[in-house]
């Protein structure tokens, strides 16, 4: 079969070295455990004719490609000359080499209770076209955090599913994962995901010299309060979730640090100073949210109905 992977979970956690991305309403769900960050990624315009090559595997991207590539960026991306990523994702010291919801024996503590679905759709890459997640598949099986875990197998394996082959991912779980992941980000764009773009337009996006804080291959981490800011102006149940937020990540940051101090790690400082950027965007939202919406009068005896962001919020709205 050509360009054929297989996988195989073994749950030993070697992939599981740094904090997913994760969904707004993932984040909310687990706010006592993962703090949340915006992260910022500059993603590479592809053209007709590019070679991409990982190993020995290698693709000339033709025109049904770049269409593949640039229906992902019309939808779940940003557009501005150059194309970027704007999501949400968990924030942790990068010394820990593990992600938050790990529990102390290396397992998931939220495997059963709300896992992100960016888990589920490992070692897939939603912002990748089907077609060529072989090759996501080759370079992640080249890469250090999946060295010694054999669960990624190229070819066709008995005791592995056939992840991807002749272009297709044959899997139907893994295109299911993958389908739910590219509709939260879509999802995501539409409630807040826009609205941060345009806020940062002015001083990142058309700014040259900003823009050189996006590392190559990185992320650039700001405070996820633009996207609370986004989506607590919609109705006053989604000003007072994201107020219940903020003071969970408060108390979440405050722990972190103490750690963090505790172990007096030199490789730490930075990570520290920055989430006393973030608690300082926690206070100075806080306060501009504190004055609440008011409420609508509601016929005794009913139930206000949820609106639907704040639906989405509590993941009633999936």
């Amino acid at each position: 079969m050509v360009n054929a992977f297989s996988f195989v979970c073994t749950a030993c956690g070697k992939c599981c070295n740094s904090p997913p991305a994760m969904a707004l309403p993932e984040l909310f769900r687990h706010r006592d455990r993962i703090i949340g960050c915006i992260a910022i990624g500059r993603v590479p315009r592809r053209r007709v004719g590019e070679r991409l090559r990982v190993g020995r595997h290698e693709t000339v991207l033709d025109a049904a490609d770049i269409a593949a590539f640039d229906s992902i960026a019309d939808t779940l991306l940003y557009r501005t000359g150059d194309i970027f990523s704007i999501m949400t994702q968990g924030y942790d010291y990068p010394s820990l080499a593990r992600c938050p919801a790990l529990a102390d024996d290396g397992r998931c503590a939220i495997h059963l209770n709300g896992k992100p679905v960016t888990c589920e759709v490992v070692p897939l890459d939603p912002l990748v076209p089907d077609t060529l997640q072989h090759l996501v598949l080759a370079g992640r099986n080249q890469s250090a955090a999946y060295l010694g875990t054999d669960c990624i197998q190229e070819g066709e394996r008995a005791d592995a599913v056939l992840m991807t082959a002749e272009g297709e991912i044959k899997d139907a779980n893994a295109r299911d994962a993958l389908a739910r992941r590219r509709r939260a980000l879509e999802r995501e764009r539409e409630v807040w995901g826009r609205a941060v773009f345009e806020s940062l337009r002015k001083d990142l996006f058309d700014s040259p010299g900003a823009l050189a804080r996006i590392p190559a291959g990185g992320f650039l981490t700001i405070s996820i309060v633009p996207a609370l800011l986004a989506v607590a102006s919609t109705s006053a149940g989604c000003r007072q979730s994201c107020l219940d937020y903020i003071d969970s990540q408060l108390a979440l940051i405050d722990r972190s640090i103490e750690q963090a101090l505790f172990r007096r790690r030199l490789d730490d400082r930075p990570v520290t100073h920055e989430l006393r950027g973030f608690t300082q965007a926690y206070q100075r939202a806080k306060a501009l949210l504190g004055t609440p919406l008011p409420a609508m009068e509601v016929e005794s005896g009913a139930r206000p109905s949820l609106s639907p962001i704040e639906a989405y919020l509590s993941g009633a709205g999936r």
